[in-house]
Formats: structure tokens, sequence, C-alpha cells
């Protein structure tokens, strides 16, 4: 999941009247500005202690010290700020992030609520509150919020990003490509939005408009180690089996632990006939997770291709024994 942390001070060119409390809460301004946050800090403080009705000050010294991740101290001077001003939607979304940094989302769910109940174009907080939705698995809700901060916001390439992972995993997955084509066309430099619309169409057998995405993501970020596997699996499920290697190859030079890259990739070279490369791959598997059953299995079938009767049997044995139920035909056919 994508976040979106929005920081806002309410920096307020001042024009206040240069009483001591104003002149020492425009001193905070002018060192926020210039981020000096511990700076602004100490002069919103000077300004509270001649004058604790001063709302802005509250709110910029929680804003200050949310930036310099004190969140309990945040939280305390923005819930000073909305006891002051209590219709500040601003006060009670900044407030709500601060809660979601200390691992309160219920809590930060309340102060965002507060906040569209009083301003319903806050588009912020809507947003935040359907990623909180989505971490707790309400995924109906998470699209409700988010299709709000789309009303509200319709280039917001966040908020169809996070709506389309909303859908797929609600297994809506054409809703969810069309959302992450709408996000694409915001930002089109979202590697992750190709890879995971790469994985819907996987699930709709649409296996060459999957491989179309996934070599967008690789064109956006060659790094992405997912993309070059999912690619291979894909070309792999059409039977490009040359070219699923050399994406198993790839996604291993970036990724050298990755178990399944070994695993495909064996199939892929048993396919080919190429049955040391695969025996060799399998064994690999069984080297990074001694318990892989299919690689067992499968190191198995390859030995009894090869006249080694005796080992395709030994590998049967233990791939029925962690629990690959297809082990036993193959045992009772061939290892009597």
């Amino acid at each position: 999941m994508k976040t979106l942390t929005l920081l806002v001070a309410m920096l307020l060119s001042a024009s206040l009247s240069a009483q001591p409390a104003e002149t020492f809460y425009n001193n905070g301004l002018e060192k926020h500005g210039k981020k000096d946050y511990a700076g602004a800090i100490a002069e919103y403080t000077k300004a509270l202690e001649l004058n604790p009705r001063l709302n802005l000050a509250w709110y910029n010294r929680g804003a200050a010290k949310l930036i310099l991740e004190d969140y309990e101290g945040a939280i305390n001077d923005y819930t000073k700020s909305i006891e002051l001003n209590p219709s500040d939607a601003e006060a009670l979304y900044s407030r709500g992030l601060a809660k979601e940094y200390l691992d309160r989302d219920r809590d930060a769910v309340d102060d965002y609520l507060r906040a569209v109940q009083i301003d319903p174009n806050h588009a912020r907080s809507w947003f935040n509150k359907g990623l909180i939705m989505f971490s707790l698995r309400h995924y109906q809700e998470a699209i409700s919020d988010l299709t709000t901060v789309i009303k509200l916001d319709p280039k917001n390439a966040d908020a169809y990003y996070n709506r389309a992972e909303a859908e797929r995993m609600l297994k809506n997955f054409y809703g969810a490509i069309s959302d992450y084509s709408r996000s694409l066309e915001i930002n089109p430099r979202d590697a992750y939005a190709y890879i995971n619309s790469g994985m819907c169409k996987c699930q709709l057998k649409d296996f060459m408009g999957a491989a179309e995405d996934y070599t967008r993501a690789i064109e956006i970020d060659p790094d992405q180690f997912s993309a070059w596997y999912s690619r291979g699996y894909a070309r792999q499920t059409l039977g490009d089996f040359q070219g699923a290697i050399s994406d198993y190859n790839e996604t291993i030079v970036r990724k050298p632990d990755m178990v399944n890259a070994y695993l495909n990739r064996g199939v892929a070279k048993y396919s080919l006939k190429d049955y040391p490369g695969a025996l060799a791959d399998y064994n690999k598997v069984l080297e990074l997770a001694p318990s892989n059953s299919l690689a067992y299995f499968n190191r198995g079938v390859t030995k009894n291709n090869i006249g080694d009767k005796t080992g395709a049997c030994e590998d049967w044995k233990k791939a029925a024994e962690l629990g690959e139920s297809e082990a036993y035909a193959l045992i009772q056919e061939f290892c009597k």
C-alpha cells in the first residue's frame, strides 16, 4: 500500500499587531518557514506562556512536533488547538495523522470522521480513513472513502491506485485494472501499478496483457525483481520457455534467494528437455528450502526421465511425506 502523508503547517503570514505573545508567534512562523522546527517550537512556547488561548500557536507547535516525530507532543498540542476551535477540520486531520504514526489507527479514524463531518470536502481525511479501512480489511468501506476522494480530486493518482488495491482484494479484477489504468494516466511512471495490473490480468488468464504490463514496469524500474519474475511466469504459461528462463535469470540476479524463481526455471528447463539444468535448479531449491515438496516431486519426475528410477522413487517418497499428494500415484506406478 502507498501512503500519502501531508504535513500541513498553517503558516499564515503574520499581520498581527506587535504584542509580546504575537511577536513570539511571528518569530515561530519565521523559523518554521526556514525549517528550524526546534527553534519554532521554542518561540511558539514563549507565545503560549503569554497567551494560552493563541490557537494557531498550539496548532503550529503541534505541526513542528509532528515533523520532529514527537507524536505524543503533537497530539497534545492539536488537542489544545481543537479545544479552542472545535470546528477546525485541519487540526483534527493533523491529530489523526499523529495518531497513525503511533499505530492508533482506530483513534485516528475518529478524528478523520470528525474532520469530514465539519468539512465534507476534506479529501485528505477521506483518503487516510480509506487507507486505514484497507489495512483493517474493510475493503468495501475503503472503496467508498477513496471514491469520495476521487470525486473531490479527480487527478489523485494514489486514490485510484489504492481503490484498485481494494478491488483486487475483493477479486474485482476488471475494476482494479480500470483503476490502475486511471492511476497510470496521471502517473505513468508507477511501476507498482503496472505490476499489480499484470497480477489482475493473470487472474483473468490474460497472460499476454500481463506480460506487457510487466514489461512496462521493467522499463520504468529494472531493479523490480517481482516484475521480472512475474513476466517469467506469464511467458512460461504462454509456452515461451526460453523467454521465461531469461526472466527468471534476471530475477535471481536481483534476488538470489527467491525459491520460486529457481523452481519455475527448473520447470521451464525441463520443458525444453534441459534435464541437467532442471536438476540443478531443483537442487538449489532444496538447498534454500529443504522442505519444499514440489521440488522433490519435480526432481523425481526429472530423474525418472533420465532413467534414474531409484532416485526418482526416493524423491517422490520424500514429496509424499511432505504432503505432495500427487506423488502417491507415481510411487504406485513406478516404485513397486
